[in-house]
């Protein structure tokens, strides 16, 4: 009896200790269990095709902005001049305005002020690009390790796009003086003067523009460094785990 007894004690401490033993400690909501991509590439082109849309929409609304104030107020300094040049001319210099002259600022400002707000409403008509949408089947892929390389693959496109754009801007800055040397030899011609009149003058005044392209060869475009960015950070991480 005695041995029952102690049985069926031993038994019941055995139980109780099963049931209170606790259970074992989970992991941080935030700590990714072991082997599972860090995603790099995926945030950092999340996070720059949001931002880029927010960049896009600011820079559009100061773009139409400017050229539709600055093509107003041309064409209504044309309108002013067409209509009350005489009379301004005259209570400046108690004379009407020089009929040429009154006739070549008029067409000027007017050519200029319809060009502004014709590039104006070019712009407002352009669509932002929403990378988003366009990448949409990288943003939809579930598998994390394929949606990383997908966004691998876009990062260093995007990256070669940039550094097309670079070159692309150089070689247009260099090539503008020699097509304003070309339409002013054109010009000489046509007029029966010496082809190269004014010709340095002409390339000289245009060959500012090389300094842009030469500064834009050298400079990396945003797209570069953000694919460099994701070359050190996934150097330095993995650099790190290993």
């Amino acid at each position: 009896m005695k041995r029952k007894l102690l049985t069926a004690l031993v038994v019941g401490l055995i139980s109780l200790a099963a049931f209170a033993e606790p259970e074992g400690t989970p992991l941080p909501t935030d700590q990714k269990p072991k082997g599972q991509s860090p995603e790099i590439a995926y945030h950092l082109f999340s996070n720059w095709a949001d931002n880029y849309q927010v960049r896009a929409r600011k820079n559009k609304a100061i773009a139409e902005t400017v050229l539709f104030s600055t093509g107003g107020l041309a064409l209504g300094g044309a309108a002013l001049i067409w209509f009350s040049g005489d009379r301004i001319s005259e209570n400046c210099n108690g004379s009407p305005m020089n009929s040429e002259t009154k006739r070549d600022l008029t067409m000027g400002l007017g050519i200029t002020g319809g060009a502004l707000v014709l590039s104006g409403i070019i712009v407002s008509a352009v669509p932002i690009k929403d990378y988003r949408a366009i990448y949409s089947d990288v943003f939809e892929e579930q598998d994390p390790e394929v949606r990383e390389a997908m966004a691998v693959s876009v990062l260093r496109y995007q990256a070669d796009r940039g550094k097309e754009r670079r070159i692309a801007n150089f070689i247009w800055s260099c090539a503008l003086p020699i097509i304003a040397g070309a339409v002013t030899a054109g010009a000489n011609i046509s007029n029966d003067e010496r082809w190269n009149k004014d010709l340095l003058s002409s390339m000289a005044n245009s060959s500012w523009c090389m300094a842009g392209g030469v500064v834009s060869l050298f400079t990396k475009s945003p797209e570069e460094r953000l694919y460099d960015r994701y070359l050190n950070t996934r150097d330095a991480y993995y650099g790190a785990t290993r």
